[in-house]
């Protein structure tokens, strides 16, 4: 099955963005694989914001510090019960811990979020745009924001607050 058995009669795709649908109506997000399919949306009138996330893996600087104290812990327990052989291994255990703390700030999680009224945040984890070309996203985003103050312009004219 494709993306359109789930489309309204009325209803267009606009734009692709990997598995985001952008259409007259709401943005998509589709998945299909071997274990089925995934379709969560958001309609435009529900639509609160967009934003743009780029940070540090936080996850990964934490590893690295954890594996970089045990290094420490090593050396100082080394000097007590003169082990020779610890000194290497908590050497090692430094410098891997230095290393991932440094992939962990020079290696960015880089995504684009749309969040909805009533959409709790595990439900608006759903709706993460991530790993897109960035042009087709900036395409995307554009597409969807004409279309979120246009919904907006249109329910003002006709008394309705969104």
């Amino acid at each position: 099955m494709t993306i359109e058995r789930y489309l309204t009669t009325d209803e267009k795709i606009l734009a692709t963005a990997g598995s985001f649908y952008a259409t007259n109506k709401r943005v998509i997000r589709y998945r299909k694989n071997i274990m089925g399919e995934e379709l969560h949306d958001l309609a435009y009138s529900h639509l609160t914001s967009i934003s743009y996330t780029n940070r540090s893996r936080v996850a990964l600087i934490d590893l690295g510090i954890f594996i970089a104290m045990l290094g420490i812990i090593g050396i100082v327990v080394n000097i007590f019960l003169e082990e020779r052989l610890v000194t290497p291994i908590s050497g090692a255990g430094i410098g891997l811990g230095v290393l991932i703390i440094l992939i962990g700030i020079f290696s960015k999680t880089t995504y684009m979020q749309f969040r909805g009224a009533g959409v709790s945040d595990a439900e608006g984890r759903k709706l993460r745009m991530a790993n897109v070309n960035t042009k087709d996203a900036k395409i995307f985003i554009s597409l969807v924001r004409e279309h979120t103050v246009a919904g907006k312009e249109a329910g003002a004219k006709l008394g309705i607050s969104g």
